[in-house]
């Protein structure tokens, strides 16, 4: 009897083992895709100056919307400035339509193609605008670092 009973619990603790594999496994390539890592503008021109061809080069790179560097097509933004926490700024394009969200000071992640500009700093042709939400909830815009 005791012998059936071990042999169950080891089998029992076999199948639990490989179930709790195939869920970690399961619930790792689902969120494979949705984990999102970006860059600074900063990391993306230190990549742009040290690159001589950036074909194909597809970069996400996050950074707060530059006041007043908006351009609209149409009530549409299509190109703005991005603002890394450094201070450096870089151009993007985009020919689509933006997160409600969208406007001066809001932390965007864009992605898509380098290109160097006739200055030599990085221009990003971008094909995705995704949101990101802050950190911190602030009740007064005077405290909040993006009131600045």
């Amino acid at each position: 009897m005791t012998a059936l009973l071990q042999s169950r619990r080891a089998r029992l603790v076999a199948v639990l083992g490989v179930a709790t594999l195939a869920i970690s496994v399961l619930v790792v390539s689902a969120a494979g895709s949705s984990i999102s890592y970006y860059a600074t503008p900063e990391e993306l021109n230190e990549h742009v100056q040290q690159q001589t061809d950036l074909e194909g080069d597809r970069w996400r790179v996050g950074g707060r919307v530059v006041d007043g560097t908006i351009t609209e097509r149409n009530g549409r933004p299509i190109a703005w400035e991005i603002e890394g926490d450094e201070g450096f700024r870089m151009d993007v394009s985009y020919d689509g339509i933006v997160p409600d969200l969208f406007g001066p000071r809001t932390f965007v992640v864009v992605e898509g193609v380098v290109e160097r500009t006739a200055d030599g700093t990085p221009h990003l042709l971008a094909d995705s605008v995704i949101i990101k939400h802050e950190s911190e909830f602030v009740t007064d815009p005077a405290d909040a670092s993006i009131a600045e």
